[in-house]
């Protein structure tokens, strides 16, 4: 009798097969996992925009390369369903995302690392995606809470300020950054008041509003998403229990502040201050910059982690290409390390205008060091980049740099 296999078992087949085709010259897929929809789904778009610019210029470049999107909807199970979907049915070979740190995790550990699928997070900055057993499949193209947490709190000590309290999304990334962020404040000398884990998805957060402002600190962090954040700083100014408030990554968000200066004044937030991952000026990211507005009518968004994104597409395009040679390595996973790490002895910086040099270089069997918009982006050991963090204030109702970009 002839053994009948399943539809998972032969949709497991195809992707294998689809995934040894891309070794040998077939077209590169690369999925997309960022959020379109739940509390981060307003950052998901101007990402898409990085990613599409990605794989415009590889493609400029010869490469025959696609983007498969996908919504992980700040969400563990539609992120899970969706990585599924885009490894078994349409075959990408690597995937872009996802933004929320747990969402990211429950991902790699439910579907990427188990099918062995390289997963490069463009936003996700929790502690603990570094010591996941993850059998190198888990990168990033940001930088860890392990800096932010730690540049935030000299910035608020800097600032004059001397007690925090704090609300913070109860998941990795909120645990990761709040930790960090006290740690780093009470060893400079300040007074953690309280930090509160709050659930997404609720109409009020009153009651943890009153815990993170008891004993009156000289400031309230914002450690969530911004759909959440909306409703416990309106409850918080309108309740008297704060008025001056520091973000973070984030609530890095012009909708959000658009929305809240609507009711509570267009200058309310004016000269608050926060942090997110961030690059100073450089020839990668000014040509990025132009590329993006180009493609943008002339605007460059203030949010977060688009020039991650944009990165993150391209260093796994590079990749494959170089697995596709098999000179240097024989797979994206092994090739990530070595087109972006700088080891004495590679082409040095390939920039976003020098796409189609860089993939002449790894068609010949040459290496390369990609010098990313988002900074250096050189992946270490753990499939993690050092790169600098941005302040960033309030000003006239708008987000704007400081100018600084700070490394703990």
């Amino acid at each position: 009798m002839k053994k009948i296999l399943s539809l998972p078992v032969l949709f497991g087949l195809v992707a294998s097969l689809l995934m040894v085709g891309c070794q040998g010259g077939e077209t590169i897929k690369i999925g997309t996992l960022l959020d379109k929809t739940g509390d981060l789904g307003n950052y998901g778009p101007p990402m898409e925009v990085g990613a599409d610019l990605a794989i415009q210029l590889l493609t400029d470049a010869g490469v025959d390369i696609v983007k498969v999107p996908g919504d992980s909807g700040t969400a563990n199970q539609k992120s899970i369903a969706e990585a599924t979907r885009l490894i078994d049915i349409e075959g990408v070979s690597a995937i872009v995302g996802s933004l929320s740190s747990g969402v990211t995790m429950a991902t790699a550990t439910a579907v990427t690392i188990p099918k062995d699928i390289p997963i490069m997070s463009p936003a996700s900055t929790s502690p603990a995606i570094t010591t996941m057993d993850d059998n190198n499949t888990v990168f990033r193209s940001t930088v860890s809470d392990a800096a932010q947490g730690v540049v935030l709190a000299k910035v608020a000590y800097d600032s004059g300020i001397r007690s925090a309290g704090g609300l913070y999304i109860n998941n990795p990334y909120g645990e990761g950054l709040a930790g960090m962020f006290g740690d780093a404040f009470k060893a400079l000398g300040g007074t953690i008041t309280a930090m509160v884990p709050i659930e997404p998805g609720q109409t009020s957060y009153l009651s943890e509003v009153k815990k993170a402002s008891d004993g009156n600190p000289d400031v309230l962090l914002a450690m969530t998403y911004p759909v959440t954040a909306q409703i416990y700083i309106r409850e918080a100014i309108e309740g008297g229990h704060a008025s001056k408030f520091m973000f973070v990554d984030g609530t890095k968000a012009q909708d959000m502040f658009d929305a809240m200066t609507k009711v509570h004044g267009a200058n309310y937030f004016d000269g608050m201050i926060g942090t997110a991952p961030g690059a100073k000026g450089s020839p990668a990211k000014s040509q990025f910059e132009s590329l993006y507005k180009d493609a943008n009518n002339g605007n460059m968004p203030t949010d977060p982690f688009i020039a991650e994104t944009f990165d993150a597409t391209i260093m796994l395009g590079l990749a494959a290409v170089a697995a596709q040679n098999g000179s240097l390595c024989d797979s994206i996973k092994s090739c990530l390390p070595i087109i972006a790490g700088d080891d004495g002895d590679a082409d040095p910086n390939i920039e976003p205008s020098d796409i189609k040099r860089a993939v002449s270089l790894l068609n010949k069997g040459d290496d390369i060091n990609y010098e990313g918009a988002a900074g250096s982006q050189e992946i270490d050991a753990n499939g993690d980049v050092n790169n600098t963090i941005e302040v960033w204030e309030i000003k006239d109702g708008k987000i704007t740099s400081t100018g600084q970009f700070l490394s703990p």
